[in-house]
């Protein structure tokens, strides 16, 4: 399909989200959401979408709310590192059809949202910026509150899970789901040996697309007609992601319960230890394994994919 939008002008006509007077999509955004296939407005019957932004450390994130008639709870959607909210469409449909709502924002420096490509400070900046998206939606969206995060958006929620302080009920997730979630990548060692030999000297490093799932239209798609693809990663993330790791495997255990959902052909994230990792800081951890599954979960083979969604359904309907 031939982009008829711009990243610029969706921006400047982009309103900030109030739930007292809900920002209906402009035209520039309608046109954005039918390249992504993200139209379930139009596409799904009884269904309302609705796209503004709130403002958070700074940053001006873009949030999606997608709402059916008789919404039986609301999922909040994390998405993972280079990705945004427009990629998960396949995700999104599935929780609309079992009778959720959606929430779903684009990451600091991701899609939509401000901040520098791919860039954060500090993964704390994660955690301040969710606060203020559940700050904004309690009270307004149905509960009870759910959430998906993949890979750096299993990362967010990890960390949530674990430094999470006494808060109203309201604002807690039910279930937690994640799918290939990080806590180090794949070759973590010899990417700490390089960036602590080039970190110094350089501010970004071009980035390497990898065969990430078994769908071969999406690979084509991240490649050539993406164009909230960034082409390189920030090194300032790197260095935010080395304190982070440090922090979160020396975090004391807490008493919760979440499902990881694991490809066992994953190349991104070393899954083995980090399944270990997050198995020894929270008390009950259901894995469910996809022997083909590659990393990019919620935009695998449609045979992969409808056995991960499966197992999504379960963790929410075992609450």
């Amino acid at each position: 399909m031939k982009q008829d939008w711009t990243r610029s002008k969706l921006i400047a006509e982009m309103e900030a989200f109030s739930f007292k007077n809900l920002p209906i999509l402009s035209d520039e955004t309608t046109r954005y959401c039918r390249y992504y296939q993200i139209d379930f407005s139009e596409t799904v019957p009884d269904v309302e979408h609705y796209l503004g932004s709130f403002d958070a450390l700074g940053y001006r994130m873009a949030m999606h709310y997608y709402l059916p008639v008789s919404a039986k709870g609301t999922v909040f959607i994390f998405h993972g590192y280079f990705d945004h909210v427009g990629l998960y469409g396949h995700l999104i449909k599935h929780c609309i059809e079992q009778g959720f709502a959606v929430v779903a924002y684009d990451l600091p420096g991701h899609g939509l949202s401000s901040g520098r490509p791919t860039a954060i400070q500090s993964f704390e900046d994660y955690q301040v910026v969710l606060s203020g998206c559940l700050n904004l939606c309690a009270e307004h969206v149905e509960e009870p509150f759910y959430a998906i995060g993949q890979s750096t958006g299993g990362a967010v929620l990890v960390d949530h899970t674990l430094n999470r302080t006494e808060s109203p009920k309201a604002l807690e997730f039910k279930k937690i789901v994640l799918l290939a979630p990080l806590v180090r990548p794949v070759g973590w060692n010899s990417a700490l040996f390089m960036h602590t030999i080039i970190g110094p000297f350089l501010s970004t490093w071009k980035r390497v697309f990898s065969e990430n799932s078994n769908d071969p239209a999406f690979i084509k798609f991240l490649k050539k007609h993406d164009p909230l693809q960034s082409r390189i990663m920030s090194i300032e993330w790197i260095s935010a992601l080395r304190r982070w790791i440090k922090k979160i495997e020396s975090t004391p255990s807490v008493d919760a319960k979440v499902s990881i959902i694991q490809g066992q052909r994953d190349m991104t994230v070393d899954w083995r230890h980090n399944i270990t990792i997050i198995q020894q800081k929270i008390s009950e951890v259901d894995v469910h394994y996809l022997p083909k599954g590659r990393h990019h979960l919620v935009n695998e083979s449609v045979e992969i994919r409808s056995v991960a969604f499966s197992f999504i359904d379960e963790a929410f309907s075992a609450t």
